[in-house]
Formats: C-alpha cells, sequence, structure tokens
C-alpha cells in the first residue's frame, strides 16, 4: 500500500506563495491617514476603535468597533455599519482569525452592493481571507469576481468640476479595488512561475495608478485630489513585485529600475517598512543574479539591514534575508560566516513563537521553515559540531509542533503557576501590539517603542523559562522549549540509545545518543528516496511478497541502521526518534543480521522528540488494575459496525480488577469530556478513526453520539483532556498514520494524548485481520501485568510471529513513549 498521497494540490501552491501578500492584502484598506475606504461620519466609539487599531492594539480595537457597529446600527446609519464590519473582518484576518474574518465580510457584501451598487472591494477582501487560508483557488475567483463587477469601470483623467468628498470616496473604493485584485492575482502567478501571466496583471494596475498619479500631479485637478497613503504603498508594492517578476525573468535591468521606483513611492509614503520589503525582494533576485558572494558582499550593509528590519519588527524579513545570506556562504564554504546568518535566521523565526502562517503565504524565498533548521543541521554536521547539530534537530521538532497547534491554546498543566501563564499571555498580546506599532510609528517615536519591543520580549523569555522548569510539555506549546543534550544523555539508563533521524533532500542523518554522549552519522539518501523505499516495504509486506520484503528491507536496514550498527552492539533498548516519511515504517520489522527482525534483538519505543523524555510519566496514575475500554462505538449508517471490537474489549476487561467497559450507544464522545478519568490505569479504544490530511488536529477517533457532543474526538480536543493512565491503546484503523508535512506531526494523535497524561499510547500502520489483532492484544495485556508496554509489546509480537510469521499481521503495531511500568 502507498503512502497516503497529497489530496491537496493546491495547497502546494500557495505554500510557495510569502509574506509579501500579507502585506499587500494588509495596506489596502487600513491605511492610517485622514482617508477612510468610504465616506462615514465617525462617531466617537469608531473614533476610539480607530486610534486603537492605528496604534495596532487590534485586541482592544475589536470591542469599540462593536460598539461603534451597535450605535451605527440603532441609529440606522448603514454606512458606519459597512465600516465597521470591513474593518473588524480586516482586523480577524490579520491576526488569523479566518472564520470570524469570513463572518463580517460575508455580512458587509449585501450591505455593500446595497449602498454603492457593487461590493468589489470586499470581494477583494474575502479572497485575501482564503489567499490566508490556502485556498489558492477559492482567492482567485474572488479576485476575478471583483474585476469582472467593475470591468466596466473607467478612471476619469478630465474633469469640469471637482469632485466631492463622496465621489472621491467612490472613485478611490474602487480604484483601490482593482489594483488589490490585480496586485495579488499577479502574485499568485508569480509563485506559481507563470510570469506573464503576472505582468499581465501588473501591468494593468500600473497603468491604472499611472492615470491616478496623473490626475493627483495635474496643476489644476491636484489641487482638489489628494491620493491617500496607502495608495504610494500601492505603487510600491506593484513596482517591487515588477522588479520581482522581470528578476525572475534574468531581466535584470528592468527589475533594477522598478524595484528603484518601488522604493521611491515607499519613501513618498513615509513606509519604511515597505522599504524593507522592497529591499528583501531585490536581495532575493541579487542572488539569483549572482550579485551576493563572499568576494562582493558588504556584510556591514547586509548586518545593518536586518537591524533595520529588527526594529520594525520585520521578524519574517530577517529570517528569510538571513536564510538566503547563510545558504549563499554554505555553499561557497564559509561556514563560520553561514553559521552566524542561520543562527540569526533561526533566533528571529523563534521569536515569532506559534503565530507564523506558513500553510498559507509565508515562503518569500522558496523556503519554508524547516528548509532553515534543514540548512543549519547539514552545516553543522559538515562542521563537525555534532552537539549543537543535536540541539537544532531538536529545536526543529519543536518549531514544527508549534506550527502544529499554529497559535492555539491548549490547557495549562496543573504543575505550572497560573499567575506565570497569565503574565505569559500578557505579555504575548503586548509584544503582537508594540510589532505592529513598530510597521507604521514614524520619526523618534520609532526607537522608544523598539526599546519597549525589546524589553518585552526579554521579559517573556524569563516567564518562558520559569514555566519550562515547571512543565516542560506546557512550555513547549508556546515557544521552542527543548532539553540540552547532557541532561539527555544523562537521562538514559545504561543499557539504552537514542537514535534520532533527520532527513534532507539529498542527504539524511543519524543523531545516536547514549549515557556517554552523541554521535552522528550521514545517510547518502534523501527524503524522496527514503519515501519511496517505505512506501515499497509497506507495499511487500501488505502483498506478502517475501522475496520483495526481504530485499527492500534490506536496503532500509543497510540505509537507517548499519552505519551505527557498533553503537547499538549493547542497547538493549532503543528509543526512536522518526523523521519524515519514517513515520510510516515498521521499525520492528527491520531485518538484522541472522535473518532476524530489530524487534527480537532490542526492545522498541518512539518518540516524538528526546525531549520529551523529560515530562512522561510525570503525573501518570500509579492504579494497575482498572481499565476504560470503549469498543464498536454506534455511529450512522455510513460507519460500519466494529462488532469485533467490542469482543476484544470484553476479553481485554477479564484481565482488570476494576474495570470499566463502554460499547454502543454508551461509548461516547461525552465520557472523555465529562466524567472522572483521573486515576484509570489503562484506556483502550476500538473504533474507526478519521485523518484530516489538510487540518491535522481535526483528525478523530469516531465515537458514539449524544446531547452533549458530536462524537468525533478530534485530536486538538485530546490535548484539552484531563486524564492520566499509564498507556492509550487505539485499536482503530491506521490510527498511528497521517499525511506527512514536516517535523512531528505525523505523530499529532499520539502526541496529543501524551500531553493530555497518557505514559505511552500504543497505535496502528496499518488495518489487520481481527484474528491476528484479538491474539496479539490478549498476548499484550497478558505481559503488562509485570513489564513495561515497551516489553510488554516486543514479547506480545514475538509470540504472535509463531502463528502468523509474516510481518504483515504483527508488525503494524508501535508504541510511543511507554517507558515506565
Amino acid at each position: 500500500m502507498p503512502l497516503p498521497e497529497n489530496r491537496y494540490p493546491i495547497r502546494s501552491l500557495v505554500f510557495m506563495s510569502v509574506c509579501f501578500c500579507l502585506w499587500i492584502v494588509s495596506l489596502f484598506g487600513c491605511a492610517v491617514d485622514e482617508y477612510r475606504q468610504y465616506n462615514v461620519a465617525m462617531n466617537s466609539s469608531a473614533t476610539k476603535a480607530e486610534t486603537l487599531f492605528n496604534g495596532g492594539d487590534y485586541e482592544k480595537a475589536i470591542p469599540m468597533y462593536e460598539r461603534a457597529l451597535s450605535e451605527y446600527q440603532k441609529q440606522n446609519i448603514d454606512i458606519g455599519v459597512l465600516y465597521c464590519l470591513e474593518k473588524m473582518g480586516w482586523i480577524f484576518r490579520e491576526t488569523g482569525e479566518y472564520g470570524k474574518a469570513l463572518v463580517m465580510f460575508q455580512k458587509a457584501y449585501p450591505l455593500g452592493v446595497r449602498l454603492n451598487g457593487d461590493a468589489a472591494e470586499i470581494d477583494a477582501d474575502i479572497g485575501g481571507v482564503y489567499f490566508f487560508t490556502g485556498d489558492a483557488q477559492k482567492a482567485v475567483s474572488h479576485y476575478e469576481k471583483a474585476l469582472f463587477t467593475l470591468k466596466d469601470y473607467v478612471f476619469k483623467t478630465e474633469y469640469t468640476s471637482p469632485p466631492d468628498r463622496a465621489e472621491t470616496a467612490v472613485m478611490m473604493r474602487k480604484v483601490k479595488a482593482i489594483i488589490h485584485a490585480r496586485t495579488l492575482l499577479a502574485t499568485h502567478h508569480y509563485f506559481s512561475e507563470n510570469y506573464e501571466t503576472s505582468l499581465t496583471h501588473l501591468n494593468i494596475a500600473d497603468k491604472l495608478i499611472g492615470q491616478v498619479m496623473y490626475v493627483a500631479n495635474h496643476s489644476l485637478y491636484g489641487m482638489f485630489f489628494k491620493p491617500p497613503v496607502d495608495l504610494y504603498e500601492g505603487i510600491g508594492f506593484c513596482q517591487t513585485l515588477l522588479g520581482a517578476t522581470h528578476g525572475e525573468k534574468g531581466d535584470y535591468d528592468r527589475a533594477w529600475q522598478h524595484f528603484g521606483q518601488g522604493k521611491a513611492a515607499f519613501e513618498k509614503a513615509g513606509k519604511a517598512f515597505g522599504r524593507l520589503v522592497n529591499r528583501a525582494l531585490r536581495i532575493k533576485i541579487e542572488h539569483r543574479a549572482g550579485l551576493i558572494t563572499t568576494a562582493n558582499a558588504d556584510l556591514a550593509e547586509y548586518d545593518a539591514f536586518l537591524d533595520e528590519a529588527e526594529r520594525l519588527g520585520g521578524l519574517e524579513i530577517v529570517w528569510r534575508v538571513s536564510h538566503v545570506f547563510g545558504r549563499v556562504f554554505a555553499g561557497e564554504k564559509k561556514y563560520s560566516l553561514a553559521r552566524k546568518y542561520y543562527i540569526r535566521a533561526l533566533s528571529a523565526l523563534e521569536m515569532t513563537r506559534s503565530r507564523l502562517r506558513e500553510d498559507s503565504i509565508k515562503k518569500m524565498f522558496a523556503s519554508s521553515v524547516q528548509d532553515v533548521y534543514a540548512d543549519m543541521i547539514s552545516l553543522l554536521f559538515s562542521m563537525g559540531r555534532f552537539e549543537e547539530g543535536f540541539d537544532y534537530l531538536e529545536r526543529a521538532k519543536a518549531r514544527a509542533f508549534l506550527d502544529l497547534l499554529a497559535g492555539r491554546s491548549v490547557k495549562e498543566k496543573k504543575a505550572v503557576d497560573a499567575l506565570l501563564i497569565k503574565r505569559q499571555q500578557e505579555l504575548g498580546r503586548a509584544i503582537d501590539v508594540h510589532a505592529r506599532k513598530l510597521k507604521n510609528v514614524e520619526g523618534t517615536d520609532r526607537q522608544a517603542v523598539y526599546l519597549s519591543y525589546r524589553s518585552l520580549l526579554k521579559e517573556r523569555e524569563k516567564v518562558l523559562s520559569a514555566i519550562k522548569q515547571q512543565s516542560l510539555e506546557y512550555a513547549a506549546t508556546t515557544t521552542v522549549a527543548t532539553v540540552p543534550l547532557k541532561q539527555i544523555s544523562a537521562r538514559l539508563p545504561e543499557d539504552t540509545t537514542l537514535i534520532s533521524y533527520f532527513l534532507g533532500r539529498e542527504k539524511s542523518y543519524i543523531w545516536v545518543v547514549d549515557g556517554s554522549g552523541v554521535h552522528a552519522e550521514s545517510m547518502m539518501a534523501g527524503k524522496a528516496e527514503l519515501g519511496s523505499l517505505v512506501s515499497d516495504y509497506r507495499e511487500a509486506i501488505f502483498s506478502q511478497q517475501e522475496m520483495l520484503q526481504e530485499e527492500v528491507g534490506a536496503e532500509l536496514s543497510g540505509i537507517l541502521l548499519k552505519p551505527i550498527k557498533e553503537r547499538l552492539s549493547n542497547a538493549a533498548n532503543l528509543i526512536i526518534v522518526p523523521s519524515g516519511p519514517l513515520h510510516y515504517l515498521p521499525f520492528a520489522c527491520l531485518p538484522v543480521e541472522g535473518k532476524r527482525f530489530l524487534i527480537q534483538t532490542h526492545t522498541l519505543t518512539l518518540l516524538p522528540n528526546a525531549s520529551s523524555l523529560f515530562f512522561l510519566d510525570k503525573e501518570v496514575s500509579k492504579e494497575k488494575d482498572s481499565l476504560l475500554a470503549m469498543g464498536n462505538p454506534k455511529r450512522g449508517e455510513d460507519v460500519p459496525s466494529l462488532e469485533f471490537a467490542e469482543k476484544e474489549v470484553h476479553s481485554i476487561s477479564k484481565r482488570f480488577a476494576k474495570p470499566d467497559v463502554r460499547t454502543g450507544n454508551h461509548a461516547a464522545e461525552s465520557v472523555f469530556k465529562t466524567e472522572m478519568l483521573v486515576g484509570t490505569g489503562v484506556i483502550h479504544i476500538a473504533a474507526h478513526g478519521i485523518y484530516d490530511a489538510r487540518h491535522p488536529l481535526k483528525s478523530a477517533l469516531l465515537l458514539t453520539k449524544d446531547a452533549g457532543s458530536d462524537g468525533n474526538l478530534e485530536t486538538f480536543e485530546v490535548f484539552s483532556l484531563n486524564i492520566n493512565p499509564g498507556l492509550v491503546v487505539l485499536s482503530a484503523c491506521e490510527s498511528g498514520i497521517g499525511q506527512l508535512e514536516g517535523g512531528d506531526e505525523v505523530q499529532s494523535l499520539n502526541r496529543a494524548f501524551l500531553y493530555a497524561g497518557a505514559g505511552g499510547v500504543a497505535a496502528s500502520l496499518w488495518s489487520v485481520s481481527d484474528q491476528s489483532t484479538y491474539e496479539l492484544m490478549d498476548h499484550f495485556y497478558e505481559g503488562l501485568a509485570g513489564n513495561s508496554p515497551a516489553v510488554a509489546l516486543r514479547n506480545a509480537q514475538i509470540r504472535l510471529m509463531a502463528s502468523y510469521p509474516s510481518p504483515f499481521f504483527w508488525a503494524p503495531f508501535y508504541l510511543t513513549g511507554g517507558l515506565g511500568r
């Protein structure tokens, strides 16, 4: 059976987009001067909301806009209602609350049509929301709809009498909607490498801008027509993207010309942040043109640029541009210089916490968050800095976990001081406000805001450090939280070795950690090649083609185990931290010498990262006699019944003195949300499972629906459970696999149960026969009485081999955690 394919090709297209789009979308309709999208008389609440909005305090602006909205509604001032709905939509889009943003824009849409005859600008806004959520197809459709709505609009360049304020507002609303839609469509095609189509849209937008500027600069018309500041920003972005597009086509002379015009427009608007965007994209094209080398690099100028970007809150510019410099210098084997810029890139990246929308738009230099870590890890291996490389490997996995959570808050841990959590949240909000201010504040005020911003960052680091001391697992949900290698090494028992894999594009690495320290080896195989081998191996096992299974298995063992063979000879227990497609690999059945399998020579346990050694089993129940077993939940007709699962849970229950068996209507999701499960020793769930490839946190175990729940126990909901069993067994179809996205996302369900308080999670990589599963579980629970889950699972798999020699029957089961009894 091949690995699950990517069912969302459009996502990869959007994933190639950049934060450039974010800046463009944010600017249209968010000007901070006297111009407004609609000709609305501001009431006192709206004025206060505007002040908060312009100061970057979006969280306080929202309730003030809501108050203004209510007042406009009571007074039947529809244009005020429209204005407030749009502004709240912009804020929710900027803060990543896309569902709320869509609600606001959808409420505004019919009002805009009724009041203005069209709502093209709202279509453009909705397109921006879909762009951020990764749905480029819907984004494009809304941009095109906006343009179709305004297809007959002609901007007047001659007047017999000056237009009034209302007419000017209509003109600029339509002009901005056209430029907005054209620029974003051009950006979409730019990152699809459809450069000619991108230029078509940009040239049309540029022509319209030219007409507007003709009127603005006219000796007579210019007396009554003053373009808003954000129009100059629009010019800046249009010219900047023209420069980037011509640069990608290799037409560097035109590229430099447009970059220069874009810079001039940003300077006229007084927008320092726009100039940073212009310079950042220019650096990308300079890199493409081969102009950035150690021979001609002005490192002082680059560092000054990065310093300015940091002072303006442009951390994404800092890490992406630093990454470019690091790659250039690494390619020239200037390793120390490359390391300097990679360190700066990762420092800036990690300061952004979990707020990056990497799955949407943030692909400025054709590199993702994980690419930066990959390049650093590869560099440190080349430099022989294995301990430092392992630290970044751990940080990469922690970063991937943050990206999985995508800024959501999860259940607080009892061990963490509530005042610390409250202060951390307060600091997070204050930092967000200051970061927004830095992009808009001009003059001497900027330095004061920056100093306050840096002070807040330092205080948050102290608070996070204190939280980390109390609960590493909770700290890992808010920041890149890892444990130093020396502590991990000291934590490992004498007979235990930890193996952590990292897969790169062309070359991969193995880190081996034991009580003596760390060692690293390279593998001459990249992620794609290993993914193909894993897929072939699984297919050989499914089809029970013994010769192919032996051939592919031997090749995998040669790549994954042979380089570290000598370092495993004295280890009875192996802790494996997989990477990429290795999450799909049944390590238990990898062949070793003497025609034996790895499970026959070692006890195996998987972990999401090495640092998790420090939070497993912390608060696990000492209870050994209690069991909650849920089997064959009652679902609708579209979900087949699992009669054998019912037999399974009843059989298992006989081995416990205090069993609690729930089947059919009683196997409800609400059991986990309403009943006290703290103290239960083992939780066993035999049910169907679903995996949402696009939104891993929506993956779920299908339990029974009742008045208090929809029946789907989603991964994110598991993070908020209050449980502490020594073991959770997910006897569900393919409960341990998922769509690979990078880092440790594939183990999201396992990670969720570990965070919720489980000591270990047993799951399966594929569906097997009812009979063999029944026998394996019987052996497993029999062995649990006096062994750790890892040892019990190993013994059960070895026993099952006697009746079912094929790995198809016993190899899919694996354990995450479960290190204690």
